[in-house]
């Protein structure tokens, strides 16, 4: 397994290399967290994507491009007596080129991206470049 890490600046939008050139070569995307600079706050959001088309400051299950959505609320919300944090990730997704993350909150944002290597076919390899694109980006 490995961990990407870093922080991102408030609304900016980065490109994360995995590609390493090898076509059989890809990742399985196991965890993606966000959190704030410190522990008070304020609420931080991030959007995975496949491609930096799908990075559109919105958290869309239709679009194939975007593979995981994550967030961190400090404040407390109505009812629970705390903040939350979580997000969702497509299962079982291979990336085989590179990872786009987009920071869409007004304060920079820390995340935490989980990859393990996994070993692929050629034809699994293009299928996962099929579907690292949208229905309407062709």
């Amino acid at each position: 397994m490995r961990t990407l890490r870093g922080k991102i600046a408030a609304g900016d939008k980065v490109r994360l290399i995995v590609d390493d050139g090898q076509f059989t070569k890809a990742w399985t995307v196991e965890g993606f967290r966000v959190f704030p600079e410190n522990a008070t706050g304020p609420d931080v959001q991030g959007i995975l994507a496949l491609d930096q088309d799908g990075l559109t400051s919105a958290w869309d299950a239709g679009d194939s491009r975007q593979i995981g959505w994550s967030w961190f609320y400090v404040a407390e919300l109505p009812g629970t007596g705390g903040g939350d944090t979580g997000g969702f990730i497509v299962p079982n997704h291979i990336v085989v080129r590179d990872l786009w993350l987009e920071n869409f909150s007004a304060v920079p944002m820390n995340y935490l991206i989980d990859v393990r290597p996994t070993t692929i076919t050629e034809d699994q390899a293009v299928l996962a470049l099929l579907q690292e694109r949208s229905q309407d980006d062709l």
